[in-house]
């Protein structure tokens, strides 16, 4: 037999709204709260992000179907396994961003074959967030902003290259990806215009002088699987030739890299994410200027600065 409660009458007290202020009453009649939407995120939402957080940004540029937000979509899947590259995932505030990119390459999808969906010009620029904690560096984290825009924006700054300064991607960013589709570097028809264009792409980024210095170009090959192996021995040839011409237009103004990357191969030719640990790594590497950078004196205009120009040259 359980003993009576002596303060039943504390317990059964009713609740007196009319003493509490209307601030109380809503929040006790609806509990429920509204959570953060973690979608892709605006440029409101990554302006927002930087004034509180450093975060490094990653702009990949290419044209359509190049592979571009397939590349971002297996870096999430990887982490969705557990480690990737001894990185571990800590942090996203576009999960649901993620997700919505990722859907149409798993099973419950659907689909036959791993496909991506593609972003509309409409969309105009977004981007991922993905903060990571580093295995190497006492789990050091560091949070990673990467663009997405359509592949069709990015054709205008080839022709006009001033347009590139109207792009935010491109003039905060502290790497810009370059990518090279590989489906089209394989097809002999095809080959000579994807070059061009990238390379008509860098020329117009040097031309427009909005990169910043500290700035690091990539070339990243996408479905290298498709030139693996002694089937396409010209096309690898060609493309190696390629990535040294575009060495030579940067000309040791900015640090230039290259990548091949496959990041999921249908076929099961070679794993999934090949190269891409080692580009999501090098993301993570702190500026390097490049040898041949020089830092732009500014104009002297105050009497200040014309007095100590006398002052230095007597």
């Amino acid at each position: 037999m359980t003993e009576p409660l002596d303060d039943i009458d504390e317990l059964d007290e009713d609740l007196d709204v009319f003493e509490q202020s209307p601030e109380e009453v809503s929040q006790s009649l609806n509990p429920l709260r509204e959570l953060p939407q973690a979608a892709l995120l605006s440029v409101d939402d990554a302006d927002a992000l930087l004034r509180w957080r450093r975060a490094s940004i990653i702009a990949i540029i290419g044209e359509r179907n190049g592979g571009k937000t397939t590349l971002v979509s297996e870096i999430y899947a990887q982490f969705l396994k557990g480690r990737f590259a001894d990185l571990m995932f800590s942090h996203s505030l576009s999960l649901m961003g993620f997700e919505e990119k990722s859907f149409q390459s798993r099973s419950e999808s659907g689909l036959e074959t791993p496909d991506t969906p593609r972003t509309s010009a409409q969309e105009g620029l977004s981007f991922f967030h993905l903060q990571i904690a580093d295995l190497l560096s006492n789990l050091k984290k560091h949070d990673l902003l990467i663009s997405e825009r359509a592949g069709e924006t990015y054709k205008d700054i080839r022709d006009k290259p001033e347009l590139a300064s109207d792009l935010l991607e491109i003039t905060r960013c502290e790497i810009i990806v370059l990518i090279i589709d590989g489906e089209r570097v394989c097809n002999p028809r095809e080959r000579a215009e994807v070059f061009a264009s990238i390379r008509n792409i860098a020329r117009a980024l040097i031309e427009s002088e909005c990169i910043q210095v500290e700035a690091r170009i990539q070339l990243v090959t996408t479905k290298f699987d498709l030139l693996q192996g002694d089937s396409n021995p010209k096309a690898l040839e060609a493309l190696v030739d390629f990535e040294e011409s575009i060495r030579k237009i940067i000309d040791n103004r900015y640090h230039l890299s290259t990548h091949h990357v496959a990041a999921r191969d249908p076929k099961r030719r070679i794993n999934p994410a090949h190269g891409v640990a080692e580009l999501l790594r090098s993301w993570l590497q702190p500026k390097v200027m490049a040898s041949g950078t020089r830092l732009k004196i500014p104009a002297l205009v105050s009497e200040f600065d014309k007095l100590a120009l006398r002052r230095t040259s007597n």
